[in-house]
């Protein structure tokens, strides 16, 4: 009997492969965030050097349980509309240029 499970084999407090991979993707992508903060708060070039290192590892692993997940059918990605992202590199487009000062 596997130990997690009570005497009539029932799982309590297990989680499944999905909540499973889904809390590391969380865990994996606040740490990305962390690391982002963690840049921006560093003076040191060595010191910037590590944490970038580590966010792009960091990053990667993200990448890999997403990936994960997507081939197990745990996240489905919603195809993002042409339209739509026409309309959102749009606004950035003039947003960078209202910033940059250029017309």
């Amino acid at each position: 009997m596997n130990k997690n499970q009570n005497g009539n084999g029932n799982c309590g407090n297990c989680l499944t492969e999905k909540d499973s991979l889904y809390d590391i993707l969380t865990g994996e992508k606040d740490l990305v965030k962390l690391y982002g903060a963690a840049i921006t708060e560093s003076s040191g070039k060595d010191v910037r050097r590590v944490i970038k290192a580590n966010m792009a590892e960091t990053a990667e692993d993200q990448f890999g349980i997403f990936t994960l997940m997507q081939e197990n059918g745990y996240y489905q990605v919603k195809p993002a509309d042409k339209k739509t992202v026409d309309q959102k590199v749009d606004t950035y487009t003039k947003c960078l240029k209202d910033i940059s000062g250029q017309q």
